[in-house]
């Protein structure tokens, strides 16, 4: 009798859910009724989160990211200086992540919606 025993325990370890999300993006925002590009990276700081380089076209402190599977979060993040910061959330299909956020950018908060598309 031969037993064989399947543990699949750190077979995901390989798989960072980030990778999908790396590279550059084209930005299409309704508000603000603009188009630029951003990167993303992965957070050398935090193995579940990426960084967003030039989001809302500054070339600012790039915010932090929160992915889970295909969701990526924005929560309290600050980015260009220390007054500004952004809450929300994106979804990633098909090369694209659909947006919806809100930024307070030290004197206002407003809410937006961008398409970011891979290049």
């Amino acid at each position: 009798l031969l037993l064989f025993s399947c543990d699949d325990d750190g077979l995901d370890d390989f798989n960072d859910p980030r990778e999908q999300f790396l590279g550059n993006w084209n930005v299409s925002e309704n508000e603000l009724k603009d188009a630029y590009s951003v990167s993303i990276v992965k957070n050398p700081s935090n193995s579940t989160e990426v960084l967003i380089n030039n989001f809302w076209n500054t070339n600012g402190n790039p915010p932090a990211a929160l992915v889970v599977g295909k969701k990526i979060y924005f929560d309290n993040a600050n980015f260009f200086d220390s007054e500004s910061h952004v809450n929300g959330e994106g979804f990633l299909n098909n090369n694209k992540i659909t947006w919806q956020y809100k930024v307070f950018d030290g004197a206002d908060e407003k809410e937006y919606e961008a398409i970011f598309t891979l290049q």
